[in-house]
C-alpha cells in the first residue's frame, strides 16, 4: 500500500495536469511565472492595495472637508439646492482648493469606486471637484443624513 506522501504528491500531480490542460501553453508559462515568484508579486499586490486603500481614506478625509466647507459658508439650505445653482456659486466662489488639500497628510487621492489613484493637489482636486461631482457628494450625504 503506497505511503501517505505517495498517495498526495499523485492528487497533486493529477491536479497539476488538469489545470494546465484547462490553462494551455500560455496559462501554464503564466502559471510557473506566478509560482516562481509569488513573494515578490504578492507584495507588490499588497502594496498596491494598501497605497489604494489609505488613498480612498484621504479621499473621503477632503470629501468631508469640502462637505463642512460649503455649510460654513452657504449653511444648510446646500442639501435643498439644485445643479444649476451649484454651478453658479461656484464660478463665483470657489472653494479654497489648497486648504483641502491640506486636510490629509496622504499624497495621493482616490475615489470610492476607483482601482487608481492620483496625486492630491489643489490643481488635481479642483479638476476632479466639478460642480456636478459636489452636487452628487452633497445629495448623498442629505439622502445619508435623512
Amino acid at each position: 500500500m503506497p505511503s501517505l506522501f505517495a498517495q498526495k504528491q499523485r492528487k497533486h500531480i493529477m491536479i497539476d495536469a488538469i489545470t494546465r490542460g484547462i490553462l494551455g501553453e500560455f496559462g501554464s508559462a503564466i502559471l510557473d511565472f506566478y509560482q516562481q515568484n509569488a513573494l515578490w508579486i504578492n507584495i507588490i499586490l499588497f502594496a498596491y492595495a494598501f497605497i489604494l486603500w489609505r488613498a480612498k481614506i484621504a479621499y473621503t478625509k477632503v470629501k468631508d472637508a469640502l462637505l463642512v466647507d460649503l455649510e460654513q459658508k452657504f449653511g444648510e439650505q446646500i442639501y435643498q439646492k439644485d445643479f444649476v445653482w451649484f454651478q453658479k456659486i461656484l464660478q463665483k466662489n470657489e472653494p479654497d482648493w489648497q486648504h483641502l488639500a491640506d486636510t490629509t497628510q496622504n499624497p495621493l487621492i482616490s475615489t470610492q469606486k476607483s482601482f487608481w489613484f492620483r496625486q492630491k493637489s489643489p490643481k488635481a482636486l479642483k479638476e476632479h471637484f466639478t460642480p456636478e461631482i459636489i452636487h452628487a457628494i452633497v445629495q448623498n450625504d442629505r439622502a445619508k443624513r435623512e
